[in-house]
């Protein structure tokens, strides 16, 4: 594969794609053409690059390390990137004296690292400028090799050098994308576009020296272009029906004031976990307008109330193989990890749920017994019913003010407390408690749930003195939960419901059958399965 040349060797490029070819073509005959530095097939459907690697930083691009940017890129990436060095790609400069001798520096393992850093609207922003390329620029037969993607993608890389890293928001992308268009028409003006990592490389220099007609019909399109904005779009075969797409958008989401109260009523309001028409607006909004980190906060809060709830919607409870319960059970784990965000109890007495369910009772009891170290008078509990207006007790206010610098969602995970959210038949409820969820969805207060779950634990272990104390602590909690008047309210009715099923389980019939009569009597609205294990016991 060596040329020699004024009494020194060198690699072929051309020489290197034959005998690639050559070997190539014994695996894969329709391998049959070198397209460019690639072996391709007639069609060019296929393109196969055999690149030479070098493990070092070459020093042609050394400057780009230490170039003052944006923080977009973190000091890893950079890092990263200079570790994997460079490839060079069987391919000249085309028109030069030694194009078959010289070889393209390729930095595409560097670029990977580059577009797999950025965010969402730098991604919508270069593939808005690819579609203007491919079906609007490309539609004109005059323009259609002047300019490619790689440009586009090498102007992206030095807008974001440039900008801050806070202006590439979903919310911002229009003027985002206007940025990168003008640009671009700087850019197409002065001829000047330098190659990323080697700035040394102009690419339009001699690209559009000797098309200057073609350059100036070029900018007049895209001026055009920019001075339209966005309508544009609407000749594009990509997104010619955006217009249709519109969202009703809630500014009270937005307001800074009170925002715990508010979001604690939307929650309420809305019950999140279940009503998933209004949970997909509400994260509709706060993903299309989040300008702030309080957007970002609310966001984070709805996906982990969310996830909290996936692991309880019914699937198929008996598998045949190991391996699609396995599956469930890394599913269900991993989704209550996540769920474990959105305040400082529920979460963790869900994954206390989902082990009791799988029968790992003292990993249950690790979960209950650090939920329940969490119910502080600081908290702000708002298990109240739906007329009820959430008052804050001094302790709870003052919790409220020494986190206002904090970010929102720590606010909730550290001084929030939910209820327990279980599907109609959900997977990961007690066995005890399934009938509750036969027919419907049912919320259970948490600190009542803690203890009647530790007391399930204890009792299949054998620790009948920790039953005790269980059902101890669960009169207690149900004292304090009790409405003045009679046995009403749905969160008492299934907390007292505990009690029950509990005596019931030690044996204790003749009592078990007092109260859940007394309990039927009660339920009008059938909130509780007291009735149906009435008739069971009779």
């Amino acid at each position: 594969m060596l040329e020699q040349h004024e009494m020194k060797y060198f690699l072929s490029n051309n020489l290197y794609k034959q005998d690639f070819s050559k070997n190539i073509l014994k695996a894969r005959p329709f391998l049959n053409k070198i397209h460019g530095p690639c072996i391709s097939d007639e069609n060019e459907q296929y393109d196969y690059a055999f690149c030479l690697k070098c493990d070092k930083f070459i020093s042609q691009a050394v400057p780009w390390i230490n170039r003052p940017r944006s923080s977009w890129l973190s000091p890893e990436i950079i890092s990263e990137i200079v570790m994997n060095g460079v490839l060079f790609v069987p391919i000249g400069f085309k028109g030069s004296i030694y194009e078959q001798l010289e070889w393209r520096i390729s930095f595409s393992v560097a670029e990977k690292f580059l577009i797999f850093s950025f965010n969402h609207t730098q991604l919508l922003c270069y593939a808005l400028l690819k579609i203007v390329l491919k079906e609007i620029i490309e539609k004109d037969e005059d323009l259609k090799t002047l300019l490619c993607s790689y440009y586009l993608k090498t102007l992206v890389f030095w807008v974001s050098d440039d900008a801050n890293p806070t202006t590439w928001r979903p919310d911002n992308i229009i003027p985002c994308f206007m940025a990168c268009l003008q640009r671009l028409l700087y850019c197409l003006e002065y001829s000047t576009l330098l190659h990323y990592f080697i700035s040394d490389c102009n690419f339009f220099e001699l690209r559009l020296r000797t098309e200057l007609e073609k350059k100036k019909k070029l900018i007049n399109m895209l001026t055009n272009l920019y001075q339209q904005g966005v309508q544009r779009f609407s000749v594009t075969e990509t997104l010619h029906d955006y217009t249709r797409f519109f969202a009703v958008i809630s500014k009270q989401i937005y307001s800074n004031t009170g925002i715990v109260h508010a979001v604690l009523q939307i929650v309420r309001n809305c019950n999140i976990p279940y009503d998933e028409r209004r949970t997909c607006i509400l994260l509709n909004c706060l993903g299309h307008l989040s300008k702030t980190e309080l957007c970002h906060d609310l966001f984070l809060y709805v996906v982990s109330a969310s996830h909290q709830v996936l692991p309880t919607r019914s699937q198929t409870r008996h598998q045949q193989n190991n391996k699609p319960q396995y599956n469930k059970y890394k599913y269900d784990l991993s989704h209550l990890l996540i769920g474990l965000h959105s305040d400082a109890v529920t979460g963790w007495l869900m994954m206390a749920s989902f082990f009791y369910f799988h029968e790992n009772y003292f990993k249950s009891l690790d979960f209950i017994n650090y939920a329940l170290s969490k119910f502080t008078d600081e908290k702000c509990d708002h298990l109240f019913s739906s007329k009820t207006r959430l008052i804050l007790t001094p302790k709870q206010q003052s919790a409220l003010d020494v986190m206002k610098k904090e970010r929102l969602i720590a606010t909730f995970r550290a001084l929030t407390i939910t209820n327990l959210h279980f599907t109609c038949k959900s997977q990961i409820i007690p066995k005890e408690l399934q009938q509750d969820v036969i027919k419907s969805n049912t919320s259970y207060h948490p600190l009542t749930f803690a203890h009647f779950l530790r007391f399930l634990c204890c009792f299949h272990l054998h620790d009948l003195i920790s039953c005790k104390d269980a059902l101890k602590q669960l009169s207690l909690a149900n004292e304090r939960l009790r409405p003045p008047g009679k046995l009403v309210g749905s969160y008492y009715l299934r907390s007292f419901m505990f009690g029950v099923i509990a005596a019931q389980m030690l044996g204790e019939t003749d009592s078990a059958k007092r109260f859940f009569k007394m309990i039927a009597q009660q339920d009008k609205a059938n909130y509780t399965s007291a009735a149906t294990r009435l008739l069971e016991l009779r």
